[in-house]
């Protein structure tokens, strides 16, 4: 039953522990335990119900507990000093609801009110009875604060707005109904398309059609890969032939949790696509474990399918990235400046960088989508109270130890704690003594002039390892022959670079 077990004696300590000082339970009408007298007189009667035969064999065990009988309203149990109260008001439909205050701000009121009761633990006592008004709650920020809503299926009005960038019609519809297609055989949660298939890049050849890359966010990949493999077995090379198991254990284990199908060829368009779990994607996009997905979002993607868990952790993700740019910037900057230095940071320790790849492929990616990025970005510097923009695309930060601080206390975990850890290796070799308080610490080491050097160090290692595991990965998903073509792609675009 609902009271007993709000005045149950754990309960009552765990609230305690938290802070919690009043518990208001509202209950349904049907529910509320009846008086003594009002129980003799249900039992005379010829017209008792099942469900009320059940609440009068209850009541012997509930009024051992300190807590108000009464036919109607809301019971108000007081956990510090172990007592309640009730009004008498109307109780509307069969909800039941919850709500506490803080014990740092009890604001109480006296008053008194016709037919109503109290009791403590030694026994009813009449008179007033003491409530508490309910607590205003502050309206979350949630693009500052990034609180998750109750309902994870409704974000607020034009949350993560900026994370839908426009293309041309024509390139949308297709690339629709590719996910369409695959989709309606295996369904997806979350997808994007991303690359310089979707994307002009500076220096790519305009006629020949690159292979166009996606991502699939799914719930669950082993059975996604089994209605997969039923629908298109001839995307996935020799291992789907040991079944969805073996297909999920290898995307899952391995790499960076990503599946990769290349060289695939749905509605006349060749296309390479990613299967990842949500609950994957959403942690890289958190915490920076791999880099591996969450620095492909810090880049302009076009999302094809959207999902709100996804979206929120994206605007984390994206948020996360500004700082770490901030954090390397100085205090006057330019927003081609800060752009590099954000689509910069998955190619950090990515080994293809340095064969197979384009060197000046993060310029070039800027250049050319620079007015992508001024949509994805410039919603969030609007919410940093910290930057400033002084003209058309200069942009100035205040640098204070203070908000470098709180900026550095933002950042994902483990990226702070590399960096921290890098920061005190520098010091000890220095032969300088360590601030082993907090606060000082982080001031210290969000004022460092070689923060920037710090933090590449780290995002380095956190992407270095990933990078390499899912490329050798590639191979068996993927097979020889194709992972063969896929490198020798990328090698002729490296020789065809621009010296």
């Amino acid at each position: 039953m609902l009271i007993p077990l709000l005045t149950s004696p754990g309960t009552i300590a765990r609230c305690q522990q938290q802070g919690l000082r009043y518990v208001v339970a509202w209950a349904p009408k049907d529910s509320i335990f009846q008086s003594p007298s009002d129980q003799l007189g249900h039992q005379n009667s010829n017209q008792r119900t099942q469900g009320q035969a059940v609440r009068y064999s209850t009541h012997t065990r509930v009024a051992q507990s300190p807590v108000l009988q009464s036919s109607r309203g809301p019971a108000l149990f007081d956990l510090k000093n172990n007592h309640s109260t009730t009004t008498t008001s109307s109780i509307h439909s069969n909800s039941i609801r919850a709500l506490s205050t803080e014990a740092a701000s009890p604001t109480a009121t006296a008053s008194n009110v016709n037919n109503s009761t109290s009791t403590s633990g030694n026994g009813p006592k009449a008179g007033t009875f003491t409530a508490t008004s309910p607590v205003r709650q502050r309206r979350p920020n949630y693009i500052r604060d990034f609180e998750v809503p109750a309902d994870m299926s409704r974000l607020p009005p034009k949350f993560g707005d900026n994370q839908h960038i426009d293309i041309d019609e024509a390139m949308w519809q297709q690339l629709k109904s590719v996910v369409d297609t695959i989709h309606h055989k295996a369904p997806i949660r979350y997808a994007f398309a991303y690359g310089s298939g979707v994307f002009a890049q500076k220096g790519y050849d305009g006629k020949k059609k690159p292979m166009v890359d996606f991502i699939f966010g799914v719930s669950h990949p082993q059975h996604w890969h089994s209605l997969n493999l039923q629908a298109n077995p001839h995307h996935y090379s020799l291992l789907g032939k040991l079944g969805s198991k073996a297909v999920a254990m290898t995307q899952e284990r391995f790499g960076a949790g990503v599946y990769f199908n290349p060289f695939v060829e749905v509605n006349g368009m060749t296309i390479k696509y990613g299967v990842v779990s949500i609950d994957t994607l959403c942690n890289d996009l958190l915490n920076w474990d791999t880099m591996y997905l969450s620095g492909r979002l810090h880049k302009p993607v076009k999302i094809l399918l959207d999902d709100p868990r996804t979206r929120l952790s994206n605007q984390v993700n994206l948020f996360n990235a500004t700082r770490v740019a901030l954090l390397s910037l100085p205090a006057k900057f330019t927003s081609e400046e800060l752009f590099t230095k954000i689509a910069g940071l998955s190619y950090l320790g990515d080994f293809r960088m340095s064969i197979g790849e384009n060197p000046h492929k993060v310029q070039n990616i800027v250049k050319a989508q620079l007015s992508q990025f001024h949509r994805l970005y410039d919603p969030l510097l609007a919410n940093l109270n910290n930057v400033t923009t002084l003209r058309e695309g200069h942009l100035e930060q205040d640098i204070s130890p203070l908000v470098r601080s709180r900026t550095f206390q933002k950042l994902p975990p483990k990226l702070k704690q590399g960096t921290l850890y890098r920061y005190h290796s520098a010091l000890s070799k220095a032969g300088v003594e360590i601030v082993k308080e907090e606060g000082q610490e982080i001031q210290s080491v969000a004022t460092a002039p070689d923060l920037d050097k710090y933090l590449a160090s780290t995002v380095h290692s956190i992407v270095q390892i990933p990078a390499f595991s899912q490329s050798v990965k590639g191979i068996a998903t993927a097979g020889v022959i194709k992972t063969g073509k896929y490198g020798l792609e990328k090698l002729g675009k490296w020789w065809s670079r621009p010296k």
